[in-house]
């Protein structure tokens, strides 16, 4: 896959998935970057886990909510991500021919660890507005 058909697929992916807004997981006071960062704690094996073995079947394991929520998260960055590179035109990205589960894997684990995770926290750490039920901002 180029970069461009990796955007468009794990764009098909995450409209695929209906996550709870990561408000819905918060305890009583909890702030919402506090409770973004729980739920990363406490997914991130499964979810690597759940990844690697997307990338050998394509088909996504079961998942608990919080599981699909931050999956959704992950996902969003990743198509963002993958379609930033499918744009450059330096040439310093090049598309992996036929290594496309080592694409997949390193835009939704590797890339997520740095600078994907980090990124989305500090969208929740920033006050902002209510916005309805979009996971990305609540």
């Amino acid at each position: 896959m180029t970069w461009r058909e990796l955007s468009d697929f794990l764009h098909l992916q995450r409209r695929a998935i209906e996550p709870r807004p990561v408000a819905d997981f918060a305890r009583i006071g909890e702030k919402r970057a506090d409770t973004f960062k729980r739920l990363e704690k406490a997914t991130r094996e499964s979810l690597d886990e759940a990844v690697r073995e997307f990338t050998k079947t394509k088909n996504w394991p079961a998942l608990s909510d919080k599981q699909v929520t931050m999956l959704y998260l992950r996902l969003s960055y990743g198509v963002d991500l993958a379609m930033a590179l499918s744009i450059c035109k330096t040439g310093l990205f090049p598309t992996l021919k036929n290594r496309d589960s080592e694409m997949i894997q390193w835009l939704l684990n590797e890339a997520w660890d740095y600078p994907g995770q980090p990124h989305t926290l500090r969208l929740y750490s920033e006050k902002r507005r209510d916005f309805g039920n979009d996971p990305m901002r609540n």
